[in-house]
């Protein structure tokens, strides 16, 4: 006699994210004043890594002088970048919480525990610094074309097309900067801290940010001035400004979302 199975039926279950705390207004300054801590404690290790990562910026600065209609897309390019090479600083300010020994070993370690999800963060910022590239070029080209000499590009930026240019380029990054800052805010350092897979983190941080907007933007704000404020130093204030907000970013991820 032939026996029937019944299939089951497929059930599919939302994906279950990390709890979100309530922060104040405000909390960004609060998350500062946290990474100034941090800094404090870890003054040589923490210089250290915002050496590399200002000297990084400073070549590619110099690089960009033969092309400086194109150096703010470089700039913009690399810091895209910056919240992947900041998993080191989250790793500093987890071994200070735990009081253990600060080694720079112990960062890479824990980047090669991690190595699945590091890579695709990778892959995932690197697909936005090509887009980014592309379009900022095209954008280049369309207003002001092929300068020659950082004189003749300041004197360029002085005329209507220069002007589009400079608006048009930072309007468009605003809109990368936003995307990026809502996907990487908060899912790098609950990747390290082995919270959530990659997806889970993503959405975690996006949500973490549509949820309470009005504190996001603010500590987005935050971000963005002192990050222009590096810029404008040609990179060198990076060595104190990128493990300040490493750190304060850390603090920020621990008001939100606590630690087991």
């Amino acid at each position: 006699m032939a026996t029937t199975h019944t299939q089951e039926p497929l059930v599919y279950e939302p994906m279950k994210l990390p709890p979100r705390r309530k922060i104040a207004r405000h909390a960004g300054l609060q998350w500062l004043a946290e990474g100034r801590r941090y800094l404090n404690q870890t003054k040589g290790i923490a210089i250290a890594y915002g050496a590399v990562f200002a000297t990084i910026g400073m070549a590619i600065t110099w690089l960009g002088f033969s092309e400086p209609q194109f150096v703010f897309t470089f700039w913009s390019g690399f810091l895209l970048v910056g919240p992947l090479f900041a998993m080191g600083l989250y790793r500093i300010a987890q071994l200070v919480d735990r009081g253990e020994t600060l080694q720079l070993r112990a960062c890479w370690r824990t980047m090669r525990n991690r190595l699945g999800s590091v890579a695709l963060f990778g892959l995932l910022l690197a697909v936005v610094m090509i887009a980014w590239i592309r379009v900022s070029t095209l954008i280049a080209a369309l207003y002001v074309g092929n300068i020659a000499g950082t004189s003749s590009f300041i004197n360029a930026m002085g005329t209507a097309e220069g002007i589009g240019f400079l608006l048009t380029l930072f309007g468009v990054g605003a809109i990368f900067a936003v995307i990026m800052f809502a996907l990487t805010a908060w899912s790098l350092p609950m990747v390290l801290d082995a919270k959530a897979d990659f997806g889970t983190a993503i959405a975690a941080s996006v949500k973490a940010v549509v949820e309470q907007p009005i504190p996001m933007l603010i500590w987005g704000g935050i971000v963005a001035g002192l990050t222009l404020i590096g810029m404008l130093t040609a990179f060198a204030a990076f060595i104190v400004i990128f493990p300040w907000l490493g750190f304060a970013t850390w603090a920020g991820y621990k008001d939100l979302f606590g630690r087991d």
